[in-house]
């Protein structure tokens, strides 16, 4: 906020960089004004309307990869909408929350109250290792 430049500031930037590129929307979006900001926009959402903020092009991956079959007519992606979140996978959507989560855990507006990166760092490592199946000695689990 003009101060000086400092860790708590670069945390601040790496949340704000975070929920950018998690929800695809930027903090000078018109539908941002006065108290209303990116980092309030996904802490009220989360976890539960987790698909209508997050960038679409990460759930298409997901569907695209799962979901490109017809059901009874339909395409479950609809002009870049997801018809149907009960078909992303619920692995997906947990690692997506965990990593909006670190967004506004960075971008408090009181510096103290920020995580630290060291901190940031564990949570990612812990979702990445939880989301792909790592086991305690950091190998890859088989599926069975």
């Amino acid at each position: 906020m003009g101060g000086e430049p400092s860790n708590q500031g670069d945390v601040y930037n790496y949340g704000i960089l975070m929920l950018e590129m998690f929800t695809g929307k930027r903090t000078t979006d018109e539908i941002f004004k006065d108290d209303f900001n990116l980092h309030n926009f996904v802490k009220m959402a989360l976890p539960e309307r987790l698909v209508q903020i997050a960038d679409a092009s990460l759930l298409l991956r997901e569907t695209d990869e799962t979901a490109m079959t017809k059901k009874h007519g339909r395409n479950y992606i609809n002009s870049g909408r997801i018809e149907s979140p009960n078909k992303i996978s619920a692995d997906l959507l947990k690692c997506l929350v965990s990593v909006l989560q670190i967004g506004p855990a960075c971008s408090i507006e009181s510096p103290n109250e920020r995580m630290s990166m060291g901190d940031v760092v564990k949570v990612i490592q812990h979702i990445r290792n939880a989301y792909l199946g790592v086991g305690m000695h950091g190998r890859i689990r088989k599926n069975s």
